[in-house]
């Protein structure tokens, strides 16, 4: 006993300390290496496994990118996106295939490329702390704490896990930060040359990368102004990078004019900027909500907490020296995005924060390392990771649409010539290739197939539709056969429709059957009604 409690006593003397004087963990202990090894390779393997279908915008990016590369252009300025992730889908799927799991696997490829910039951010934060005074040299607290949070992240695994362009963006994001960074510490050529590219990437991957570019440009513009020589120059050639950057997107300007002029967000109705804060936070945990908010606690620490000593800390509202220009830039640029969809009357997704999240994330991480008891930190480390691992597991086991359970009931209970009619046309994407050919299908507004959706003038042609005359027409239609009803129930003008033409469906057939409800479980959920002749 004499002697382990001797050996604890000389470990204990030997051990790294931070500036409290408590015992850091070595990130070079087999326990410690064996515990990352096990987190890296769940969130690798969670970001590519998907045991849902694909859900109707990723079948939407599939049928579009599946176009020849000289129509995706047009075709996109009908849905409303840039074109980059279309391009990038197109080509993967020329080598790889258009099932459901090659197509997420480019998602998935990415969003396990973007843990690498992950790391090096949480490294020049490190550094950061060192010359703050939080930590001692060599210290990689941040970067280790911000690489294993991304790698069980819920929101990064589910959008790994999806045929569509945010994981892009969170790489383009991590990946623009470094370059940023590098390019303001010396802007040569090839650094200035990195960041006119990443920012042109941006922009031609998701519109909200506006806001961000925005933000940070406004930044380096009051830099420019107020510091230094030395600052003010690498500062002013940076913000010339970015405008270059945005120079390149020119080639896409007219399509993204028409695309502001005719498309929006019909679909979902305009939110107040308030409740979209909650819905940014709250998506950033997937499935698994507590995930999300504890992440926006760790945000909470790495603005304004500092530690005391080992078992104290304090919070200053006026913020603590550490990341307050990563969660200004996150801030700033989520409010300058809700503020533009407010004005322009468009709705919010959580999804649409990915241009942030990195930034979050990052800020969360350094939320962690203000504790100086490593034994804390641990333990916060790891409740975060729990959080996040069912948050990704649930992301693994969960349909995202009801497609799987509609599909079949139509399948197996129509006969030749019924009609099935979506209204709206978007619940339909990802049910009308599980269909029979020998059916005819329709959709609402547009009386056609909804294998891709055009949303220019999409309210316009919805409040021209009068009820009563597409209801004839779908009846002249079917005749003497079944009408098949898909709906939704998301609140929107175009729903509101949709419930008079089930009422004037009714009043035609009364002999309505109630086959399946929408179920608000799933992320896309349709109900079917079946119409029998009289």
């Amino acid at each position: 006993m004499r002697v382990g409690a001797s050996t604890r006593r000389a470990a204990e003397k030997t051990a790294p300390t931070d500036r409290s004087g408590t015992a850091q963990h070595r990130f070079d202990s087999p326990a410690l290496i064996l515990g990352i090894g096990a987190v890296l390779a769940l969130g690798v393997v969670l970001r590519f496994v998907c045991a849902s279908d694909l859900w109707a915008d990723e079948v939407l990016s599939v049928n579009i990118s599946k176009l020849s590369l000289g129509r995706i252009p047009t075709a996109l300025r009908h849905d409303g996106a840039p074109p980059l992730y279309y391009f990038l889908l197109h080509g993967w799927m020329r080598v790889f295939g258009t099932g459901a799991a090659s197509v997420r696997a480019l998602s998935g490829g990415i969003g396990v490329l973007t843990l690498w910039p992950m790391w090096h951010i949480g490294r020049r934060l490190d550094e950061r702390r060192v010359r703050l005074g939080l930590a001692r040299e060599g210290s990689r607290t941040v970067a280790w704490t911000a690489l294993l949070l991304l790698a069980l992240s819920p929101f990064a695994i589910r959008y790994s896990t999806e045929a569509r362009m945010y994981a892009l963006v969170m790489l383009e994001v991590t990946v623009g930060y470094l370059a940023l960074a590098r390019a303001l510490e010396r802007p040569t050529v090839l650094r200035l040359a990195a960041v006119v590219l990443i920012s042109a990437a941006m922009l031609y991957t998701h519109y909200w990368a506006f806001s961000l570019l925005g933000v940070i440009g406004a930044g380096l513009l009051v830099v420019a102004v107020r510091a230094g020589r030395e600052q003010r120059r690498a500062a002013t050639l940076v913000a010339v990078a970015l405008a270059v950057g945005g120079v390149l997107f020119l080639p896409w300007f007219s399509a993204f004019r028409f695309q502001l002029a005719h498309t929006g967000t019909p679909w979902g109705a305009p939110v107040s900027p308030f409740g979209s804060w909650a819905t940014a936070f709250k998506s950033f945990g997937g499935n698994a909500h507590l995930a999300g908010w504890a992440l926006v606690v760790l945000i909470a620490l790495g603005v304004f907490a500092r530690s005391i000593d080992a078992r104290r800390i304090e919070f200053d509202l006026a913020t603590r020296r550490g990341v307050r220009l990563e969660a200004g830039v996150a801030f700033g640029a989520l409010a300058v995005g809700l503020v533009i969809g407010r004005l322009s009357g468009t709705t919010f997704e959580g999804r649409y924060a990915s241009v942030v999240f990195p930034l979050f994330l990052v800020v969360g991480a350094f939320g962690v390392a203000i504790f100086s008891n490593a034994r804390v930190r641990v333990a916060v480390l790891v409740g975060a990771l729990v959080l996040g691992a069912w948050g990704g597991v649930s992301n693994a086991a969960r349909n995202r649409t009801q497609a799987y359970q509609l599909a079949p009931i139509i399948r197996d209970h129509s006969v030749a010539g019924d009609v099935v009619l979506f209204c709206p046309d978007a619940i339909g994407t990802d049910v009308v290739g599980r269909l029979r050919l020998d059916l005819r299908v329709i959709s609402f507004p547009s009386f056609t197939s909804p294998v891709r959706i055009d949303w220019v003038d999409y309210q316009r042609r919805v409040d021209a539709v009068r009820p009563s005359a597409f209801v004839d027409r779908v009846l002249r239609l079917a005749g003497t056969h079944t009408v098949w009803f898909v709906d939704t129930n998301n609140g929107t003008a175009a729903d509101q429709k949709c419930s008079q033409i089930a009422d004037l469906l009714t009043l035609h057939r009364p002999g309505r059957v109630h086959e399946l409800e929408p179920d608000p479980y799933f992320f896309e959920h349709q109900g079917l009604y079946r119409y029998p002749a009289n």
